[in-house]
């Protein structure tokens, strides 16, 4: 739901990142294996990088957090939360909230390279299971994508789905960095703000990785 103007300008292909960076083994979006499960908990992540297509260009994460799935969730929806942890936010209001539906504005701009984005989208949610995202105006072509949860007796499995296509064209290094570090980088930063690292260093190792400012209390 947080990572427009960036997916868009060339062909991507599925993408495995060593353990030293943080990513688990080519296991795909089939439900992890013993091993990659372990990987998983043990901190790594999964990315997919799917191709390009008309509809824009598509990429997943997954990671396993050590929290429950309703601090996450509350991360997740909530626009101060949403300061430290997207990158280039400038602005973010919820502008209806109706329980299993919200309406959100966003306002990112990410510097010279990429052309400032201004979306409204929404929202379609199942408490703590799955939301669905939903372009309902802005200067985006294309804009959709889920969240979905899998709560395990130690935590939570967290699959974060993105397409997008701009309006105007991305720099290909743009999309490269933002596939390949920044994505991590921001789903890092919410499991360090969602203290579902592993442990409080863990934490505060991977709350370093936010983008914007963290502060100590949101509320």
């Amino acid at each position: 739901m947080n990572w427009p103007g960036w997916l868009l300008g060339s062909t991507l292909a599925f993408a495995v990142f060593p353990a030293a960076n943080g990513a688990a083994g080519d296991t795909g979006w089939a439900p992890p294996d013993v091993d990659g499960m372990a990987r998983l908990r043990a901190g790594e992540w999964i990315l997919n990088k799917d191709v390009e297509d008309a509809n824009g260009a598509t990429a997943s994460i997954l990671l396993f957090f050590r929290a429950p799935a309703e601090r996450i969730w509350g991360i997740i929806i909530s626009c101060d939360y949403a300061m430290s942890w997207v990158d280039g936010l400038e602005y973010c209001e919820v502008l209806e909230d109706r329980g299993d539906y919200a309406l959100t504005r966003q306002i990112v701009d990410k510097g010279w390279a990429s052309p400032r984005i201004d979306y409204t989208f929404e929202i379609f949610r199942t408490p703590f299971q799955s939301m669905q995202l939903k372009l309902k105006s802005g200067n985006l072509k294309t804009f959709q994508g889920s969240w979905e949860f899998n709560s395990l007796p130690d935590g939570v499995l967290l699959r974060h789905t993105l397409t997008l296509q701009p309006e105007f064209p991305v720099p290909r290094w743009l999309v490269r960095r933002t596939l390949t570090h920044d994505m991590p980088d921001m789903m890092l930063c919410l499991r360090g703000l969602a203290e579902g690292s592993g442990s409080a260093l863990a934490s505060a190792a991977e709350r370093r990785k936010c983008p914007g400012v963290v502060e100590e209390d949101h509320n």
